[in-house]
This record gives C-alpha cells, sequence and structure tokens, in this order.
C-alpha cells in the first residue's frame, strides 16, 4: 500500500499545472463524394488521446502540447491515414477517406519503439483490430490471437494458453499490456497469461526479435494488449458485455465505464468468468478443466500543455484445475487422485470413497473440486508519463506486480505457494519525427525481480520448492534511429543488457515426506534443495533493417537482427516435480542464447488485394530447452519418486525457419464481401542431432486458415446494421518433425476445424445509435476429435493403483506413447455474445 500510495500522490500532483492552449481539429469526409463522415477515431498514439467525429463529421482534440505528432485517423471500412501534424495554437487538419472493402493492413505501431506503420516496419508486425476481438469466441485472451499468421498458443487446458511466436514461446515471447511487461511466471508450463481478456481493446504482435527495444526474453517476438483509448473530451463512455459458451459453460460478464472532461480521464472496469469442464467426442467431460477469473481495473490520467500522465490499477484473481489424465486404468475413465470422502484400511487398502466425477462434478463450477488446482493472484500498478521536451518527448514508465501462485494438490492446503514481485521501468527520449522523415528514440528499461514462498504446510502434506529465493536485476540501453523518404524507410539500432541474478541456498531434512523442514546446511543428512548462485549476464542485441514502396503498391521488406536471451530461474535453478508430472532439473552453468535472424518480404497493399509473405531464418546459439534424461544405464528414463526426469541444457544450436503469409481479397465492386487467408509453416532442426532429437518440441504444425465474410446491406431506418454472415476453416497438416527420444513428443495427424458465425448491430432506427451487438460463433462445427500438436494435455496420463504409497498418493504416471492414451481438445462450441455500449 506504502507503494501505490506514493505513486497515487505523486500522480495528483501533476494534475495542477495549467491546461494546454493547442489543439487540432478538423472535418472528416469521403474522398470520392465529398460528403461528411460520422464515427471516424482520430487518435495520436504519443499522447494516448484521440476523438470521435460528429454527426456533421467534425472533430476536435484539445489539451495538446506544442510539436510534431503522428495523427491516425480510421474507420471500418475506409483506409487508414497516418500524419504528421504540427500542434502550434490552434491546428485545423482536415482528413478524406478513401474507401476500402477490407480491414486495411497500412495501420499505425507503436510497439517497436519508434512509431511508425506497418507498411514500412521493416520487422513484420500483425495489427489485431479491435473488431477482430470482438467478432470471435474464445477461452482466454492468447487463444483470441492463435490463429494470426506465424502465431500459435502452447495451451495445458482452456483455461492456460501461452504465445507462440515462429515457433519459439514461454521466455522468448515477451507478453505487455499497455506497454508492461507480463512477467507472472511465464517461465512455467502451467500458467496462462495474466490479463482479463475484457480488458483488451487491440493488439500489436511483433513477428521476429524485439531484443533491441525490450531486452531479454523477446527473442522471438513480442505481443503487445492494449486497452481501450479515452473517450473525447465532454464524455462519458462504457459498455456491457456479457457472453455464453455451450461447450465448458463459459459464462462471462464485462462492465466499462470512462470519461474525459477537459483533459482528466479516468477508466473503472470490472470482469467475471467462469466456465466447468469442457467435452470433447474422445473423452466425454474432460475432468480437472474448469476455471473462474474475476479482474477490476481502474486508470486515471491527465492531458496537459507539457504532455500526459497515467495512472492504472488492477488486481486479477484466478482459480484453475489442472488436468493430470488421472484414469481408472481398467475402464479408462478419469478418476480423482485420491477418492473424495476416503476411508483407508491400516494396510491402505480403500475401504469408501467416491472413485470417479460425477456428472454434476463435471458441470460446477468451482475449480477446487479437483484434485489439482491453483489460485493465482496478480496485483498491478503501472504509472506511465510523457513530458514534452524540445522537438521530442521524455516518456517514464515505472511500475509494481505482484504475482500470487498456490497450488494446491489433494485437498485445501497449499502444497507448493510463491510470489514474485516486479518493478518494471522504462525511461526514454523519443523524437517522432517531423519534415525531415527522422525518428529517434533512445533510453534505458528492464526490470528488478524477486520472490518470496510461502511456509511448509501441516502433516500429511509435502511442500513443494520448485525454485529458490532469488533477486534479479535487468537493465538495458538502447538507441533506434528511423529515416523516411518518399519510398525508402531505414532503421536500425543497438542495445547493451546487463542482468545479475543472485539465488539462496536451501537446505532440508526428510525431503519429499511430510516430515519435510528446512534446516540449515550443517546439520547432518541434510539434503541441498538449492545451491548459492550468483550469476552475471550480459549480450549485445542490434538490428537493421529497409522497406521499399515499389510502384502500384507492392513493397519489400528486409531486416537483419541480433537477439539475446539470459537464462531464466527455472532454467537455473528448478528441482522439482510440477504439476504434469515432470521432474525438472536446472543448470546453474547455462550460457545465454545468442540469436541471429533474417527477414525478408514481399507484399502489396491494394484495393482489391492485401497480400504478405514473410520468410524468416534464425539461428540461435547456445539454445536452452528441457530434455528427457535417461538412467545411469542409459537404458531407459531416469526416475525421481516415480516421475519422468527433465533437465534443460544449453550445448546446443537451434534453426528455426519458415514462412508466415496472409492474402486477403476485398473487391471494390463487392464491397459486400471480404475474404481473408493466412498460412504459417514453421520448420526446427538441431545440427549434429540424431534422428530422434534433431527437431525443437512443440513445432507447430503447418496451418491454413481461410474465411469468407458477407456483409449484408442496411435498408433506411432499419433496426439492424452492420450485420454479417461469416464461415470459415482452419487446416492443419500433419507434424511429424518432432523431437521423440524416450517419447518426449508425438507426431501429430493431420485435421480441419470448421467456423462459422453471425453478427449485427441493434440500432435506433431514428437516432442510428447502437442499442446493442449480437455475436454468435460456431468453433469446431462438425464436432471433429482431434489433437493439437502443440497442446501440452496430450501428454497427461496417470492411473491408481491401490490408492497407497507416497508417490502422489499412489496416482503413477504413465508415458503417453500413442496419441489415444492423452486428453483431446475442445469439442464443438457455440459462443453467444452481447455487446451494450453507452454513451
Amino acid at each position: 500500500m506504502i507503494k501505490y500510495s506514493f505513486l497515487l500522490g505523486v500522480f495528483c500532483l501533476s494534475a495542477i499545472f495549467a491546461l494546454g492552449q493547442n489543439s487540432v481539429q478538423g472535418k472528416i469526409t469521403d474522398a470520392e463524394t465529398g460528403e461528411v463522415i460520422p464515427g471516424a477515431a482520430v487518435f495520436v498514439p504519443q499522447l494516448k488521446i484521440g476523438a470521435t467525429s460528429d454527426t456533421t463529421g467534425i472533430y476536435h482534440i484539445s489539451n495538446l502540447p506544442k510539436g510534431y505528432y503522428t495523427v491516425e485517423v480510421k474507420l471500418v471500412g475506409f483506409a487508414t491515414i497516418v500524419k504528421q501534424v504540427l500542434f502550434n495554437g490552434v491546428t485545423t487538419v482536415n482528413f478524406s477517406l478513401s474507401v476500402s472493402a477490407g480491414t486495411t493492413k497500412e495501420v499505425l505501431i507503436t510497439a517497436l519503439g519508434n512509431i511508425t506503420n506497418t507498411l514500412r516496419s521493416p520487422v513484420p508486425v500483425t495489427v489485431v483490430s479491435h473488431e477482430t476481438f470482438t467478432q470471435q469466441s474464445s477461452t482466454n485472451v492468447v487463444d483470441a490471437i492463435a490463429t494470426q499468421p506465424g502465431v500459435t498458443a502452447i495451451t495445458t487446458g482452456p483455461g492456460v494458453s501461452k504465445p507462440e511466436i515462429n515457433g519459439l514461446g514461454y521466455n522468448r515471447v515477451l507478453t505487455l499490456f499497455d506497454g508492461e511487461r507480463q512477467e507472472d511466471f511465464q517461465w512455467g508450463d502451467e500458467h496462462g497469461i495474466l490479463i482479463d481478456p475484457y480488458a483488451v481493446y487491440d493488439a500489436e504482435i511483433i513477428r521476429g526479435p524485439a531484443s533491441l527495444q525490450y531486452g531479454n526474453y523477446a527473442v522471438a517476438g513480442v505481443v503487445s494488449f492494449k486497452s481501450q483509448p479515452p473517450p473525447d473530451d465532454g464524455t462519458i463512455r462504457g459498455s456491457f458485455s456479457s457472453e455464453y459458451q455451450t461447450n465448458n459453460g463459459l459464462i462471462g460478464n464485462s462492465l466499462d465505464i470512462g470519461g474525459n472532461r477537459n483533459g482528466f480521464v479516468w477508466d473503472l472496469r470490472m470482469s467475471q468468468e467462469e466456465t466447468h469442464c469442457y467435452w470433447d467426442p474422445k473423452d466425454g467431460y474432460v475432468w480437472g478443466t474448469a476455471f473462474s477469473q474475476q479482474n477490476v481495473r481502474g486508470t486515471i490520467g491527465v492531458n496537459r500543455n507539457w504532455g500526459y500522465s497515467r495512472l492504472s490499477i488492477s488486481s486479477l484473481h484466478r482459480a484453475i484445475e489442472i488436468p493430470d489424465g488421472n484414469r481408472d486404468s481398467a475402464s479408462g475413465k478419469f478418476a480423482f487422485d485420491v477418492p473424495l470422502n476416503a476411508v483407508f484400511s491400516p494396510g491402505g487398502a480403500l475401504l469408501s470413497g467416491q472413485v470417479y466425477p460425477t456428472r454434476a462434478n463435471y458441470l460446477s463450477y468451482n475449480p477446487e473440486l479437483a484434485s489439482v488446482y491453483q489460485v493465482l493472484d496478480h496485483q498491478a500498478i503501472w504509472w506511465q508519463n510523457s513530458i514534452n521536451a524540445g522537438k521530442g518527448n521524455i516518456l517514464a514508465d515505472i511500475g509494481y506486480t505482484q504475482s500470487t501462485r498456490q497450488e494446491i494438490d489433494t485437498g485445501n492446503v497449499t502444497e507448493e505457494g510463491l510470489t514474485i514481485h516486479d518493478i518494471p521501468y522504462s525511461f526514454r527520449y523519443q523524437v517522432a519525427g517531423d519534415s525531415s522523415g527522422l525518428k529517434l528514440t533512445t533510453g534505458v528499461n528492464g526490470m528488478y525481480e524477486w520472490n518470496t514462498d510461502f511456509a511448509e504446510p501441516p502433516k500429511p502434506y509435502t511442500g513443494v520448492l520448485e525454485i529458490p529465493f532469488y533477486t534479479d536485476l535487468d537493465v538495458g540501453g538502447y538507441a533506434i534511429l528511423q529515416k523516411d523518404y518518399k519510398n525508402l524507410t531505414l532503421s536500425g539500432g543497438l542495445r547493451y543488457d546487463f542482468r545479475t541474478m543472485v539465488a539462496q541456498p536451501m537446505y532440508l531434512s526428510n525431503p519429499n515426506t511430510p516430515s519435510q523442514q528446512e534446516v540449515s546446511a550443517s546439520t547432518p543428512g541434510a539434503y541441498t534443495q538449492f545451491a548459492p548462485f550468483n550469476r552475471t549476464f550480459s549480450g549485445l542485441s542490434g538490428s537493421i533493417g529497409a522497406t521499399y514502396q515499389l510502384p502500384q503498391n507492392n513493397y519489400v521488406k528486409f531486416n537483419l537482427a541480433n537477439s539475446y536471451r539470459a537464462p531464466s530461474i527455472l532454467e537455473l535453478e528448478s528441482n522439482e516435480t510440477d504439476p504434469a508430472n515432470e521432474y525438472k532439473q536446472g543448470d546453474p552453468n547455462l550460457k545465454a542464447e545468442q540469436g541471429y535472424e533474417a527477414d525478408l518480404a514481399y507484399g502489396i497493399n491494394g484495393k482489391e488485394v492485401s497480400f504478405e509473405v514473410d520468410g524468416f531464418c534464425n539461428y540461435i546459439n547456445n539454445f536452452i530447452f528441457a530434455d528427457r534424461i535417461t538412467n545411469k544405464a542409459g537404458t531407459s528414463d531416469s526416475l525421481h519418486n516415480g516421475v519422468p526426469v527433465y533437465k534443460f541444457g544449453s550445448a546446443n544450436t537451434a534453426v528455426i525457419e519458415g514462412i508466415a503469409a496472409y492474402f486477403n481479397i476485398h473487391p471494390t465492386d463487392t464491397k459486400w464481401m471480404e475474404i481473408d487467408n493466412g498460412f504459417t509453416y514453421t520448420y526446427t532442426y538441431l545440427p549434429n542431432a540424431t534422428d530422434s532429437t534433431n527437431h525443437l518440441p512443440f513445432t507447430p504444425a503447418p496451418r491454413l486458415t481461410s474465411e469468407v465474410k458477407f456483409k449484408l446491406a442496411s435498408k433506411p431506418h432499419s433496426i439492424f446494421k452492420r450485420t454479417y454472415i461469416k464461415a470459415g476453416l482452419t487446416k492443419y497438416w500433419e507434424q511429424n518433425n518432432i523431437y521423440s527420444a524416450l517419447w518426449n513428443e508425438l507426431p501429430s495427424v493431420g485435421y480441419t476445424l470448421y467456423n462459422a458465425g453471425v453478427g449485427t448491430d441493434f440500432v435506433n432506427p431514428k437516432t442510428g445509435k447502437v442499442i446493442c451487438s449480437l455475436i454468435i460463433n460456431v468453433t469446431n462445427l462438425t464436432n471433429l476429435a482431434y489433437v493439437d500438436h502443440t497442446s501440452r494435455e496430450q501428454y497427461f496420463w496417470a492411473y491408481n493403483g491401490a490408492y497407497a504409497g507416497q508417490n502422489n498418493y499412489g496416482l503413477t504416471p504413465a508415458v503417453v506413447t500413442k496419441t489415444s492414451e492423452g486428453i483431446y481438445n475442445m469439442g464443438r462450441n457455440i459462443g453467444f455474445k452481447l455487446i451494450f455500449p453507452f454513451r
């Protein structure tokens, strides 16, 4: 609370400055007809402020600092306009929008450091629009972007998804929300991104190394989620959203309200969602897949003549079941790890108790019924500031996050509990560019991180100690320069990163038993759970690239990048069994990864066709991943308390190559139709490895997405507006390029999922204002039984013996040697969504 109170007090002091005397205003018209266009969004990204054109096409933004700023104007159905504008007194700028039947790809991006647009960025960037998020059904925020070109998700059930870009995930993809790093246990398998999906307005995805801008953990790319921009000055705006999904019974609700008065902006969002277990055609209901989540987020801010300031505070709570694939060895039915209300004989035989979940258990919205579940709490505060300084801006961002994880296995006592504390920061100077076309961003960013563990649980429970107490300091300085000519853009930069990590030793008596306790190193027979550790890592990152606008809306891009990633605490010091029954061993001698990537792209941004194909080759030295190891004799798996042992190593060189492409058709003569296609192919290999170990685990299968959308015409004074019908498919080919040694990974078969959807706005026929929006989506229309190649659930299989012994209370892990032994993905799902806006 002291941290929150201090930052809030400093923030409030900034609000006393006088209002800015600069403003921009103008009219938005149709370039062909000259008619005024209402509802167009005019946005200034550096200032995080904007306005919407009224019924006469007029927009007005006040309380602006003096200087050159980028202004973006966009509206669905029209091509986006991006223009540099000098704010000096009362500035008038009119915009004429050209009709574009499809979603234009020339949109503004801010995640690359310098503000630019997708056509002039040498690094491939995907912009996921608010419309895309709204017009789909997903169970979490990562699944909402997982079919974008070059992007996939590694999943552990519907409640846990981690983004993967160009075949790499975990600590190689950095996730941001409004610029704040999401460091919430991203080194682990069972931890999804702790972001409220209802709080996300749109997103930018950097598909390539972004170490230059963000340092550690961005060697594959960045997913930058963003909240909704503030409303127009003098207005209060909000919405209520409600949705239901048939397969897992997802119920979600979110209320948002925000305002803007004379440059003082505020916003409050409250959300909740809950599910029961999902169903698939092969397994039926899958035990251990329910989850619930609640989130509250508030933002206040000011816009003044010196710049802006924003303060956001949020608190998210998630309870989630973790499936372990425990089944009865004879019938194959899902079973409790330990029967409910179990009574055992002195010899350990089960006398009574509920062995199998009932239908009521499967349909329960209480995640705490499962044998294994997690309780996750994530509190965050984020203070963003921009101060006008000469021809540029000084941007200073600092925050604090606290992420607590409690893992409960058979009961209601926390067996593994830890809290991660982070202080992310970013200080930079940015010249957005004027008539010279020169843009510069230089600064320093990083984080300070430390953790605390829960106390040892009471008997008969045994504490799980996955990582030691540690501190982590990351500091990186960088400079990025961009020069825009008429058709040519040149961009490049350098960065140097420094990381120091210190871990405290831990010694145990009676390890892995109910009598386990922490002792001093001098205690006779003390077991070393964690050895003392002090390491320093450093690395150089760089990038140089160019784009060129060819005749007839053709363009080419090329970029060379050098990336850097230091090992995570899990890779260095882990020494425990995780919920997936995998014993992970770290290696304190790991080296930092150093990557080298080349990207080449060609595209067309025409009125009727939008096309881009991006080819990449990423070469990473000292590549780190966990490999299943053999016993001392080398004849079979090495086992620890009955579970297979995985050890992290970095003696590998990894090569990742691939293609990401889209091909969209939006004919100007048939504006009622739009066809969008995407393709992703990734190939990985480890040079000089054996046939069973020469590919990286979880390399996504090749994928094609295709969707046709029909936009129905609206009659005058109709209550239905912007009605559409869509149908599509997602085709996955088989994946045989796997790390198959010791059953680390299985090949996957190809399959095709069919999807459909419909949506419309209900409007007041007199005023034209939207009363509510209805969106209906059907995924896996044919109810296909399938397994996604990057689903970890397919490897979860265990069975109960005599319900006796100390190894997971008799739960015996089994090695999955064929897909049918694991857990399948979700069957047919129909999602209904209602959105009620108010203003």
